[in-house]
């Protein structure tokens, strides 16, 4: 039986890879002749890097950065190998989460005012400077809500008060934008095509928005949401008085604290369907046509899942070519709708891999034991069964 392994990361314990190799090894375990292929997968966020990378044999790299509150740090991105549809196009890969995501910063330090996604705009210098002719970047995850401005203000844009003074980093000041200036704009960074990476469809603002939608998650209270908001509407619209980009109604410019809004309005810039994107670039069709069965997973099954993420995104693929998927998953929090969205998007099972009670940190530390043991169980009832059949 031919069985393939797709699973994203499950966030803070292992990533993509990892979880693949764990998948991997409790199949073999469960039935030692089983044919396995491992394709581990992102949906734009944490691992886009990592899954690309791995999927087209290219090379990661790292660059001095900073995180979203000023220092200094050490973040991944990567250079997509030849087996990619860009051909010989050099194309880097980057998430924004590497740099300015909202898990590098400790609780009691995250600051939803002053956070910036400054770090992000260096990775994209780094990566042009390392020769990239485009850019994939994911976003989610983001520990900011200043729009993109951080990332423009890396790639050479200055963001000016009505004195024509700077304004401060963070989306906290971007009520007081009077004017952009691209005088120092990198030419580069000014053409270069980035498709971004994103399932997030917020737009800019209002009750839909990045800051009322994302900024709680971040720590902002009431009045910093209301703050953030109108910022996000400010900065809009001096986006549209200095190049005539309307952005602030665009499905996916409330991404990544608004970070789709800076890039959609300063750059050279599209958007995508995270997971739709990778598993193009991976070629997750011709994989599923090769499998009889796709494993997939994520730290958390629930609400969320059927809407744009790996579980889901690989499901639908693999039911366009007939083969049915299994889901695991470190959390199952699932209602009836929710399982009958998962079973009409071709996820027949889904597993919790929790073996029994247990503190949080210590099912985070056991996290690639206890999916391989799911996953032997799953290989060993599917041989058992499959043996069953053939003898009856």
């Amino acid at each position: 039986m031919r069985y393939l392994l797709a699973p994203d990361s499950f966030k803070e314990a292992v990533d993509a890879v990892a979880v693949a190799k764990a998948m991997r090894r409790g199949v073999l375990a469960g039935d030692g002749a089983a044919e396995t292929r491992m394709l581990p997968l992102s949906d734009g966020g944490e691992g886009l890097a990592l899954a690309l990378v791995s999927a087209t044999h290219g090379m990661l790299r790292h660059a001095r950065v900073h995180d979203a509150l000023g220092y200094p740090i050490e973040a991944q991105y990567g250079f997509l190998g030849h087996d990619n549809p860009f051909g010989n196009v050099r194309t880097a890969v980057i998430e924004l989460a590497a740099a300015s995501g909202i898990e590098r910063i400790p609780k009691a330090r995250r600051d939803p005012m002053s956070a910036s996604s400054f770090g992000t705009g260096e990775l994209i210098m780094a990566a042009i400077n390392a020769g990239a002719q485009r850019i994939i970047l994911g976003l989610g995850g983001s520990a900011s809500t200043d729009g993109g401005a951080g990332i423009a203000t890396a790639c050479g844009y200055r963001f000016l008060d009505k004195h024509g003074k700077p304004l401060e980093q963070g989306g906290g000041s971007l009520s007081q934008l009077h004017a952009i200036d691209a005088g120092h704009l990198n030419s580069t960074a000014a053409s270069i095509p980035i498709v971004i990476a994103s399932d997030v469809t917020n737009p800019l603002t209002g009750l839909h928005g990045a800051a009322r939608v994302f900024a709680p998650q971040k720590g902002a209270n009431a009045m910093q949401v209301d703050k953030l908001d109108s910022g996000l509407a400010q900065f809009s619209a001096c986006i549209a008085s200095f190049n005539g980009e309307d952005v602030r109604g665009i499905a996916g410019a409330g991404a990544a604290g608004g970070s789709g809004a800076g890039l959609l309005g300063l750059f050279n810039a599209t958007i995508q369907s995270g997971i739709a994107l990778v598993l193009d670039l991976v070629n997750g069709r011709e994989a599923c046509q090769w499998a009889d069965l796709v494993i997939t997973g994520e730290g958390s099954i629930d609400a969320q899942t059927p809407y744009g993420k790996v579980p889901s995104g690989i499901a639908k693929l693999a039911q366009t070519e007939g083969k049915p998927c299994i889901a695991i998953g470190g959390r199952i929090k699932l209602d009836t709708d929710d399982r009958k969205r998962l079973r009409d998007q071709g996820i027949v099972a889904t597993f919790g891999i929790t073996p029994g009670p247990a503190d949080f940190e210590s099912l985070l530390a056991t996290t690639e034991e206890n999916v391989e043991t799911t996953c032997a169980s799953i290989a060993s009832l599917l041989k058992t069964h499959l043996c069953g059949a053939s003898g009856a």
